[in-house]
């Protein structure tokens, strides 16, 4: 099967866990047996994340606008990210904002650090 994605996504509003301001997510694709979702992901400029944590499954994102600093890495436009399952991250943060296609591998909670 073959999907055109096109302008009339469906955007909502969301919170990241421990973060602010809410972002803007548009699901793609779900797998309801897993939980494997890929999602578009806007980031409002000023957003961030400031404590350290790690989620509960890989993640796996590209920039495709803007910039993105996780764990003091800048990820810029084409950039890819690769955190597995675990792995902390400390201040997350986007200061002019970005666009980025994300896929984790299945259920997202983030655990915040002791």
């Amino acid at each position: 099967m073959i999907e055109r994605i096109g302008q009339d996504l469906p955007w909502r509003p969301f919170t990241i866990p421990r973060s602010s301001p809410p972002v803007v997510l548009a699901p793609l694709h779900g797998d309801p047996a897993g939980g494997s979702f890929l999602v578009l992901v806007r980031f409002p400029a000023g957003w961030g994340r400031p404590v350290a944590g790690h989620y509960s499954c890989d993640e796996e994102f590209v920039v495709l606008e803007g910039e993105l600093t996780v764990s003091g890495i800048l990820f810029g436009a084409g950039d890819r990210g690769w955190f597995p399952a675990g792995r902390e991250r400390t201040d997350s943060r986007s200061d002019g904002g970005a666009l980025a296609l994300a896929w984790f591998s299945g259920p997202a909670h983030w655990v915040a650090a002791e």
